[in-house]
C-alpha cells in the first residue's frame, strides 16, 4: 500500500522535532505493510483508524484503491483539527 499525506498531516509533520519525527516516519512506513494495525475510531471519526507513537496520534484511513491516507499527526494533548 502507498501512504498519502493530506496537507494537514504534512503541516503537522513539519512542526515535530527531529528525534520523534524519525520514529513517526518509521511508523508511517509500517502502515504501508500493516494498514490495519491502528485501532478503529468511532463517532465523528468513524471510518478512520488511530495509532500512537511517542505521544503523537496518527489518524488515517485505508482507501479502497490501495492507499493509506494520513489525515493528521498531532500530539495527544492537542485537540483534533476541525
Amino acid at each position: 500500500m502507498k501512504v498519502v499525506l493530506l496537507p494537514q498531516a504534512e503541516r503537522d509533520l513539519d512542526e515535530i522535532y527531529d528525534p520523534v519525527l524519525g520514529r513517526i516516519v518509521r511508523h508511517l512506513r509500517l502502515l504501508e505493510r500493516f494498514p490495519e494495525m491502528g485501532a478503529p475510531m468511532v463517532g465523528p471519526f468513524a471510518g478512520y483508524r488511530s495509532t500512537i507513537v511517542a505521544m503523537f496520534r496518527i489518524v488515517y484511513r485505508v482507501l479502497p484503491r490501495g492507499a493509506v491516507e494520513i489525515a493528521y499527526v498531532r500530539h495527544c494533548r492537542r485537540a483534533p483539527p476541525a
